[in-house]
């Protein structure tokens, strides 16, 4: 009980650090912890969920309308379902997969199907291969170009960007919200990619989502300088160590890194004027 109440006590403080508006409610005999995030009429919630194994992003528009970027993977329902329910959701409209390796994938069907999802967005290039796996779940399967434009609400947009592989499906974006916070989800570390996207245009970001569980492949101090982002966040990969060199990139750059399997999840509210961060181990 005592680790419990501690633990509720740092979450408590951290939001009051960073002014961010949780209802958080506890159970005595299970000391289970809910939030509610409480969000204004045109707020935003983000929620880059801890998994052991895979990448998964929950997003909140202010309709009420649910994303999920990355379903993480299999063996990581039990805590992605954990998670989602602690944050009260009872339906996600759509699922955008960035890749469909394991750690993207694994809870689609169980996602579609405990929380009525109705949309299933990925790679252009995955298209054909999204029907074939997913048709029997009876949703709506689309497809996103690279380096196109697709709004989401008048306040929310993502924007594709080039990729690299040519063998598997793969999908990077730049989310804004207000049209003034960026967030950067990088789905490939690839040195040459990143040149490739500095040199197309770069600007800078709130948010780095880092690519592939941070492997030293990308990420390169080139790009980081040229997005500049003020956060980094890092999912973790069963088997799998994040490049200590990278780390070492992101602390020389002055950036906050939040690696999830040690920080917990994290959770974003966006306004119109500026974003609020806490973190939380549920």
């Amino acid at each position: 009980m005592r680790k419990g109440l501690l633990g509720l006590l740092g979450l408590i403080v951290l939001g009051v650090i960073v002014g961010l508006d949780l209802g958080v409610t506890t159970n005595d005999h299970d000391e289970q912890l809910e939030l509610d995030l409480k969000l204004a009429e045109e707020d935003f919630g983000l929620v880059f969920i801890d998994l052991p194994n895979g990448e998964s992003t929950y997003i909140e528009l202010p309709n009420g309308q649910t994303v999920l970027i990355g379903t993480g993977a299999e063996d990581s329902s039990e805590e992605l379902f954990s998670r989602l329910n602690k944050l009260k959701v009872s339906q996600i409209n759509t699922i955008i997969l960035p890749r469909f390796e394991k750690e993207y994938s694994g809870n689609v069907e169980k996602i579609v199907t405990k929380l009525q999802t109705q949309q299933l967005i990925v790679p252009e290039q995955g298209l054909s291969q999204a029907i074939t796996q997913y048709q029997h779940l009876e949703i709506d399967i689309v497809g996103w170009a690279d380096d196109e434009e697709y709004a989401f609400s008048e306040y929310l947009k993502f924007k594709t960007l080039s990729t690299h592989s040519s063998l598997l499906p793969v999908l990077s974006f730049i989310l804004t919200i207000h049209d003034k916070h960026r967030f950067f989800f990088s789905s490939e570390a690839n040195k040459q990619l990143e040149q490739n996207w500095v040199e197309e245009g770069l600007s800078p970001v709130a948010i780095l989502k880092v690519a592939e569980f941070g492997t030293e492949e990308g990420t390169t101090q080139r790009f980081l300088k040229e997005i500049d982002p003020q956060v980094a966040i890092l999912f973790s990969k069963k088997n799998s160590k994040i490049s200590s060199a990278l780390l070492e990139r992101l602390q020389e750059t002055w950036i906050d890194t939040y690696t999830l399997n040690q920080n917990g999840s994290v959770i974003i509210k966006v306004n119109d004027f500026d974003y609020e961060l806490v973190t939380v181990h549920f």
